[in-house]
């Protein structure tokens, strides 16, 4: 299945305003992935998303997102954490650094969990 445009398109309805965002690699990513699920563009995606919290359709809060940015960046942590560990498993690691990467490792999870029961008790799961 191809990608569509957004939905909800007004015929005669003009669009010639542009809006810039700025993405590092690693949001890029989470909001393309995002995309590709609903079948839209990248951009289509992210008007969606602006449009739907600016119309409160897209139920957000400032609190809300910083659990997201959160879990995001929990997420991003950990695939680090386990291209390490794949990569001291091939090598021959010292004890020091398997220790380190698994303090490290219990510290994400610990962040994770947080933000999850963040999420639970505000309702927005």
């Amino acid at each position: 299945m191809g990608q569509q445009r957004r939905g909800n398109r007004q015929v005669g309805v003009r669009r010639d305003r542009n809006v810039k965002l700025s993405l590092s690699e690693d949001e890029h990513a989470l909001v393309s992935r995002a995309a590709e699920r609903r079948g839209l563009t990248t951009s289509g995606f992210a008007a969606y998303a602006a449009l739907g919290v600016a119309r409160e359709e897209l139920a957000t809060s400032p609190e809300a997102r910083e659990v997201m940015v959160a879990l995001n960046n929990g997420v991003i942590a950990l695939d680090r954490i386990g291209r390490e560990l794949g990569a001291f498993a091939g090598a021959d690691g010292g004890r020091e650094g398997a220790d380190e990467l698994r303090e490290r490792l219990v510290a994400v999870i610990d962040s994770l969990e947080e933000a999850a029961g963040e999420i639970r008790s505000s309702g927005q799961t």
